[in-house]
């Protein structure tokens, strides 16, 4: 028998003599649970340890022992479950502390982060013990799903808003106060924003605020007075710089859009269908790319008309 035999708990092991023996042979097992006779074969289903065989023919004693190991056996502990998705991904662990892992995303630790909704398998190993678990993850949308770490402005803009996404349902509340979706920014800093939803919960994020001074600028007023007086009777930004792309859209403030040009030097007049529009605020948004540097600049605001 070799030196050391094992097997996975739960299951059994077989100790045999192979060698064909005299037919009056005697033979005795001992194990650390039991004395067997006259058998050339033996089944050990729970019990470690050393394993001895003694055989006796013809007045001649062979004698013979294996040290017998009982491996854990991994175990299924994953469960189907369903996570608030995060900006850092979401972290699974397979358990079974120090074992082999082998999972479907071809990774080989205990733990892995998913980003995505899915079925997830692993293989566990122990000492030649294997079993295949999986589990599959239903991950919910973050609460607020565009926040980031940083945030920078031209310091020419005249209107510095984060605006966050947020899902329904969900309470938000800044370090000022605020509930609303939009937050205004007057000066650097950092800002932090509390969200809370049903299904995940109560979480806090922070956007790192910057101001920078920008090559290409564009200068856009905050309000017009189209009453035909030649004076201040559109609405345009002023542009310093070529685009290679060029979109400006106005909105009301039900989101219905009143007014879109791809060209440059075009301006609103303050009409929708050549009729003159009421006196409020209403969104733009901006977006270009510089011809010499491919950037890609996007600008959002409100400019209120006033009669």
């Amino acid at each position: 028998m070799p030196d050391t035999s094992g097997f996975c708990m739960g299951d059994s092991l077989k100790l045999e003599i192979k060698e064909p023996l005299d037919k009056n042979a005697s033979i005795q097992w001992t194990t650390p649970a039991n004395i067997i006779y006259n058998t050339k074969k033996i089944t050990v289903f729970r019990t470690g340890g050393k394993h001895y065989v003694k055989v006796v023919s013809h007045q001649k004693i062979i004698t013979d022992s294996t040290f017998v190991k009982v491996y854990q056996k991994p175990q299924k502990l994953l469960r189907d479950t369903t996570l608030c998705a995060s900006k850092s991904g979401v972290v699974i662990d397979a358990k079974n502390a120090k074992m082999s892992y082998f999972w479907s995303t071809g990774e080989i630790s205990q733990r892995i982060k998913i980003e995505n909704s899915g079925l997830y398998w692993v293989k566990i190993t122990n000492k030649g013990c294997s079993i295949v678990d999986s589990v599959k993850i239903k991950l919910l949308p973050a609460p607020i799903m565009n926040i980031n770490g940083d945030v920078q402005f031209c310091l020419s803009e005249e209107t510095k808003v984060i605006t966050l996404k947020a899902q329904m349902g969900t309470k938000i509340l800044w370090n000022n106060g605020s509930n609303a979706s939009q937050l205004r920014i007057y000066k650097e800093g950092t800002y932090w924003v509390r969200s809370e939803s049903k299904q995940c919960g109560i979480t806090v994020d922070s956007i790192k605020v910057k101001f920078k001074a920008c090559d290409c600028e564009m200068i856009i007023p905050n309000s017009f007075t189209p009453n035909e007086d030649d004076k201040n009777d559109y609405f345009f930004p002023v542009l310093q710089c070529e685009y290679t792309y060029y979109l400006f859209t106005i909105s009301d403030k039900y989101g219905n859009m009143i007014f879109q040009t791809n060209q440059t030097n075009s301006k609103w007049d303050g009409r929708f269908k050549g009729n003159l529009c009421t006196e409020d605020n209403y969104v733009y948004h901006i977006e270009a790319i510089e011809k010499q540097t491919d950037k890609k600049t996007v600008r959002n605001g409100y400019v209120s008309l006033i009669r």
